[in-house]
C-alpha cells in the first residue's frame, strides 16, 4: 500500500510541474465551414483542412471504438484508404498485424513509420479511447520531411488533449466472448483409416487396418486401442472471455488543460482445463494496463508548455510449449494415433508422435513475459510576436523506454503407447521422461529512444495572402540491448505554404537528414517535394452552383527515401567471420581461420522514391455528400540487389549488395460518403472506400534463367510461381505418351503438368507465374448506420480482391509426414472417379510430384468480412440525470461475425496457427 501511495504522490508531483503546449485546435467560427476551421495532423504539425495539398487519410479514435479490437492496429482494416492491414496471429498479446501503405514498392524492407504525438513509437497497444486521430501520410508532399525514412509511408497517431471547460469523467466497461472464425476440418478415424488403406493399396502395400479395426473406429467401441480424437475439441474451449475497462477525465480552463486515462484489458486464450493460478500450466493470457496523462499550461501570455506521460504494463502468460508447436501438432496428428490419456491417466503417444497436444498445453509448464513501457515528452513554445507577428519557436524532448523480462517454469512429460501383449494384457511403452520444472528468468530485452525536436514556425496573413512556414531540426537515437552501436538519425526539414484568396495554394516541403548506416560523407540526403491546390468552389464561375459546398484539385511530386535497405548492418564495411583453420607443426597445433564475407559496398545508399499524386475532393448538397479521389505513381530506384545476372559465381567471393533495383508502383484510392439527418430524429449514413495498388519489378539483377517466363523481373513483388496442373494421369498409356515428369515416378492418378517449354520434360523450368500475390490488389471498406432518437445501428464490412493463397502441408496433403487427412482427400482420384476427381491418388510415401507448388493447391483469396456491427441505445437525458450522469450509452456489438470467401477449408487470411477470433460483446459507457 505504501508503494501505491508513493506512485500516486509522484504522479501528483509530476502533474503539478507540468506545462502545456499550444496544441489547441481552432474552434469553429460561425462564418466558416467545418473544413475552413478544422485543423488536421500533418508531418510535425497541424494544418487547416482546406489548405492541405498532400494525400492523406484520417480517422478518429471514436470511430474505431466499436471494433472492440484488443490490438489497436486490428481496428484499421478498410478504415483508411491506402492502408493495407495484413492479418497476423490471433493469439492474445501476439496478434499485431502487418501494415503497408499503397501496397509494396520495394522487394526489400517495406515497413512503414509510426509516430505517436510527433515521435516515432509503436502504437499497437494503445487504446481507441486515448486516440484523437490516426492519419496516414501517403505521397511525397506528406512525407518529404521524414527524408530518407518516409518512402514506405507514415502513420501518425495523435492522442487526446484536454479542452477548456467543466471536467468530464467518462467510464466504459465491456465484456465479451470470443471464438475462432474458422478452424480446419479433418476426417475422423474411420474415414482416415479407410483412405489410408486405399493409399497402401495404391503403393502396392498391404492394408494397415482390418475390417475389425474399421468397425471399431466406426462404432467408437474401443476408445483406447481405436481412438477417434478431434484434437481441436480436446485442446480448445468453445469460447474465451475478453474484458475492457477504461476511465478518462478531461477538462481545464484557459490557462491549464488536462486529459488523463486509465485502461485495463484482459484477453484470454482458448486452451481448456488450464491452471488459473498458473503454477502447473497456463492458458494464453494477456493482461494490459494503459495510463496516459496529457497536461497543457499557458505559463505566460507568450510561453506555453506541455508534459505528456504515457505508460503500459503488459503481462503475457502461455503454455510452456509455443503456439506453433501446439497448433502444428493439432493439425498434424491423426485422430487414431493414440488416445488423449491412457487408462492409467498417463498421456498417450508413440515413437512417431511424441507431442501429445493436450500434454503440450497442460504438462510443459508456464512461460511468461512482462513488458514495461514508459514515454515522457516535454514541449515548450514561445510566441515571438514582438519580433514579428506570427513567429514562434518551440522545442521538445521525448524519452521512450521499453523493457521485457521473462519468467519461465518449463518442464517435459512422458508419453506412453498402448500395446496388447500376447496374453491380451496391456503394455505401456514409454517415450520421454516426466521432469520437474526448471526456472528461467535470466532473459530480458529492452530498447530506449531519445528524441529532440526544435521548430521555428511562421503563420501570418497579408490581405488575401496566407503564409505558413516551418523550419525544423530533429535527432533520434535508438538503442537496443545487445547492440553496442545505437541507431541514429539526424536532420532538418521545412515546409512553406502560400495561399492566395483561399483559392490557390502552393507548398514546398523538404527534408535533409542522414543515418549512421551509410558511409561517412554519404550519410545525408536532400528530399524535396512540391504540391499545389486549387479550390474551385471559391471561383466565381461556380458560386452559382449552390449544391457545391467545397471542391478542390491538388497535385504533388517529390522525392522520398527508404534507409531500411535490408541485409546486414553497415553494408559498406567488409566483414570477416570465423572459418576453417589449419593444423601446424609436429604436434598438429590447431589455429582457427577467418572467412571473408560478402564484399562491402563503399557507395551503398538508400532507396529513392519519386512519387506523383493527383487528387480531387469535395463536399456537396450542404455537406451531405463527400468524396475523395487520389491517383498515384511511384518509381522506386536504388533498391539493393546482387549482380547475379552479370558476374559469375566462380569469382570465389560473395557479391556486394548494390543499389541497382527498380520497382514501379501505381494505383488509386477513392472514398464516397453520404449522411442525412432530419428533424424527426432519424439519421443515416453510408461511407464506402476502395484502394488499388499494383507494382512491377523493373530490374533486380536476377540470375540468368533459360526461359523468360521464369523471371521474377516483370512480375509483381511476391508473385507466386509453380506448375500448371492440367489434370490427372488416367492410365499408363497416357503417362508413356506425355512429357516425362522428373520429380518422382508417376502413376495413374498423379497430377499431370503442362510442359511450358516443349522440351518433353517436366521440371523446375516449367514453373510459371500462377495466381496473384497474397497481398490484395484491391481493398474495400463499407461503413453504414442508422439512428433513430436514442437508438443506433451501424455495421462495417471490409473486403479484399486480387489475391491468392497457397494451401500446402498437413492442412491439405494427406498422410505426408504421417499427417492426417482433410475432407479434400475424399475427392481423390480412383479409376472409378477419374472423370470427377479433384484430388490426386492417395499415397503413404513421399510424392514430390503431387505435393509441390502448383495451381491445383492454389485458391482464390478474395473475401468479404463483416468486421463489426453494433446496436446501441443512449438513454434519455432525464433518465441519466436521475443518477447524476450526463449521458449513458448501452450497446452490444460483434466482431468478425461472418466471412464470405472461396477458401472454405480455413480462414482466408490466416491459413494455419492460432486463428483469427470473432467475438460478441456487451458494454456500457457513461459520462459524468
Amino acid at each position: 500500500m505504501q508503494t501505491r501511495h508513493k506512485i500516486f504522490a509522484v504522479f501528483i508531483s509530476l502533474q503539478s510541474l507540468a506545462f502545456a503546449h499550444a496544441y489547441a485546435q481552432q474552434l469553429p467560427d460561425s462564418s466558416r465551414s467545418r473544413r475552413d476551421s478544422s485543423r488536421l495532423p500533418v508531418a510535425y504539425g497541424l494544418q487547416p483542412a482546406w489548405q492541405i495539398t498532400s494525400a492523406q487519410s484520417h480517422i478518429s479514435g471514436d470511430q474505431l471504438r466499436p471494433s472492440s479490437a484488443a490490438t489497436l492496429s486490428n481496428a484499421l482494416y478498410g478504415r483508411l484508404p491506402g492502408l493495407t492491414v495484413l492479418q497476423g496471429s490471433g493469439e492474445p498479446g501476439y496478434d499485431v498485424p502487418g501494415l503497408a501503405i499503397r501496397g509494396l514498392a520495394s522487394y526489400r524492407n517495406t515497413d512503414i513509420l509510426t509516430f505517436v504525438d510527433g515521435f516515432e513509437s509503436p502504437f499497437d497497444q494503445l487504446t481507441a479511447d486515448e486516440i484523437d486521430k490516426i492519419t496516414v501520410l501517403k505521397d511525397a508532399a506528406a512525407t518529404a520531411m521524414y527524408g530518407m525514412r518516409g518512402a514506405n509511408g507514415v502513420l501518425l497517431v495523435t492522442t487526446k488533449r484536454g479542452m477548456a471547460g467543466k471536467p468530464k469523467i467518462t467510464f466504459g466497461a465491456q465484456t465479451g466472448w470470443q471464438s475462432p472464425t474458422r478452424l480446419p476440418e479433418f476426417l475422423d478415424s474411420y474415414n482416415y483409416a479407410t483412405l489410408y488403406n486405399e493409399a497402401r493399396r495404391n503403393d502396392g502395400q498391404p492394408e494397415r487396418y482390418s475390417a475389425a479395426d474399421l468397425e471399431a473406429y466406426r462404432s467408437k467401441s474401443d476408445p483406447y486401442f481405436h481412438p477417434d480424437v478431434n484434437w481441436y475439441d480436446e485442446v480448445l474451449k468453445k469460447s474465451a472471455p475478453m474484458s475492457n475497462y477504461q476511465l478518462n477525465v478531461s477538462g481545464g480552463n484557459d490557462n491549464a488543460r488536462f486529459f488523463v486515462l486509465l485502461n485495463v484489458l484482459k484477453n484470454t486464450g482458448l486452451y481448456k482445463n488450464t491452471d488459473r493460478k498458473r503454477e502447473e500450466n497456463s492458458n494464453a493470457n494477456f493482461l494490459r494496463y494503459n495510463f496516459r496523462s496529457n497536461v497543457d499550461i499557458n505559463v505566460t501570455k507568450r510561453l506555453s508548455a506541455s508534459l505528456d506521460l504515457a505508460g503500459r504494463v503488459e503481462d503475457r502468460t502461455y503454455p510452456g510449449a509455443g503456439a506453433g508447436d501446439i497448433w502444428g501438432n493439432m493439425m498434424l496428428i491423426p485422430p487414431n494415433a493414440f488416445p488423449v490419456t491412457n487408462p492409467d491417466g498417463s498421456y498417450g503417444g508413440t515413437s512417431i508422435y511424441r507431442n501429445n497436444p493436450v500434454g503440450l498445453v497442460l504438462a510443459k509448464g508456464v512461460a511468461s513475459t512482462h513488458d514495461r513501457n514508459m514515454q515522457a515528452t516535454m514541449r515548450l513554445k514561445y510566441d515571438l510576436d514582438q519580433v514579428t507577428k506570427g513567429l514562434a519557436i518551440s522545442g521538445a524532448i521525448s524519452f521512450n523506454n521499453w523493457f521485457r523480462g521473462n519468467d519461465d517454469k518449463q518442464k517435459d512429460f512422458a508419453v506412453y503407447q498402448l500395446l496388447r501383449g500376447t496374453s491380451g494384457d496391456t503394455i505401456y511403452n514409454k517415450f520421454g521422461d516426466n521432469t520437474t520444472a526448471s526456472v528461467n528468468d535470466g532473459q530480458n530485452n529492452q530498447w530506449r529512444r531519445t528524441n529532440t525536436l526544435f521548430n521555428l514556425t511562421y503563420d501570418r496573413s497579408f490581405g488575401k495572402s496566407d503564409i505558413n512556414a516551418l523550419l525544423q531540426y530533429q535527432q533520434d537515437v535508438y538503442t537496443i540491448s545487445g547492440n553496442n552501436v545505437p541507431f541514429a538519425h539526424q536532420g532538418a526539414g521545412g515546409r512553406i505554404t502560400y495561399s492566395y484568396s483561399r483559392k490557390y495554394i502552393a507548398e514546398l516541403t523538404f527534408g535533409y537528414n542522414g543515418s549512421e548506416n551509410f558511409p561517412k560523407g554519404k550519410r545525408f540526403g536532400f528530399f524535396p517535394a512540391l504540391s499545389a491546390g486549387w479550390i474551385l468552389s471559391r471561383e466565381a464561375f461556380l458560386q452559382s452552383a449552390g449544391w457545391i459546398d467545397f471542391l478542390k484539385l491538388r497535385a504533388s511530386y517529390g522525392l522520398a527515401g527508404n534507409d531500411q535497405v535490408g541485409g546486414r548492418r553497415f553494408p559498406y564495411q567488409q566483414y570477416y567471420y570465423g572459418g576453417n583453420g589449419y593444423y601446424f607443426g609436429t604436434d598438429n597445433h590447431y589455429a582457427g581461420g577467418m572467412d571473408e564475407g560478402s564484399l562491402g559496398n563503399p557507395n551503398v545508399t538508400w532507396e529513392k522514391a519519386r512519387k506523383a499524386n493527383i487528387g480531387v475532393e469535395g463536399n456537396f448538397f450542404r455537406n451531405r455528400l463527400n468524396f475523395v479521389l487520389d491517383v498515384f505513381h511511384e518509381r522506386r530506384t536504388d533498391i539493393l540487389a546482387e549482380r547475379s545476372s552479370s558476374i559469375p559465381g566462380y569469382i570465389g567471393v560473395g557479391l556486394p549488395s548494390e543499389n541497382i533495383g527498380i520497382v514501379n508502383n501505381k494505383g488509386l484510392e477513392v472514398s464516397l460518403g453520404f449522411e442525412e439527418n432530419n428533424a424527426k430524429g432519424i439519421g443515416y449514413f453510408i461511407n464506402g472506400s476502395a484502394s488499388y495498388a499494383h507494382n512491377k519489378i523493373e530490374y533486380m539483377a536476377e540470375a540468368q534463367r533459360p526461359f523468360a517466363y521464369l523471371n521474377r523481373t516483370g512480375q509483381s513483388i511476391g508473385q507466386p510461381f509453380g506448375l500448371q496442373a492440367i489434370g490427372f494421369f488416367k492410365d499408363e498409356a497416357e503417362i508413356a505418351a506425355s512429357p516425362r515428369q522428373t520429380f518422382a515416378p508417376v502413376k495413374p492418378g498423379d497430377i499431370k503438368y503442362k510442359d511450358q517449354n516443349g522440351d518433353g520434360i517436366i521440371d523446375i523450368y516449367d514453373e510459371v507465374a500462377i495466381g496473384k500475390p497474397s497481398i490484395a490488389a484491391w481493398t474495400f471498406g463499407l461503413h453504414t448506420g442508422i439512428r433513430f432518437k436514442g437508438l443506433s445501428l451501424e455495421a462495417f464490412f471490409q473486403g479484399a480482391t486480387g489475391r491468392s493463397v497457397m494451401l500446402q502441408g498437413p492442412l491439405v496433403w494427406a498422410f505426408v509426414n504421417d499427417a492426417k487427412a482433410a475432407p479434400l482427400a475424399l475427392g481423390r482420384w480412383t479409376p472409378e472417379t477419374a472423370a470427377t476427381a479433384t484430388y490426386p491418388r492417395l499415397t503413404t510415401t513421399a510424392n514430390d510430384n503431387n505435393y509441390r507448388a502448383s495451381d491445383l493447391w492454389q485458391r482464390n483469396g478474395n473475401f468479404l468480412r463483416l468486421r463489426n456491427v453494433e446496436l446501441g441505445y443512449t438513454l434519455p437525458a432525464k433518465v441519466s440525470k436521475i443518477v447524476s450522469l450526463q449521458q449513458t450509452y448501452l450497446y452490444v456489438n460483434a466482431v468478425n461475425l461472418f466471412t464470405i470467401d472461396a477458401v472454405k477449408l480455413t480462414d482466408p487470411e490466416v491459413l494455419i496457427g492460432y486463428p483469427i477470433m470473432k467475438s460478441v460483446n456487451i458494454g456500457i459507457r457513461v459520462q459524468m
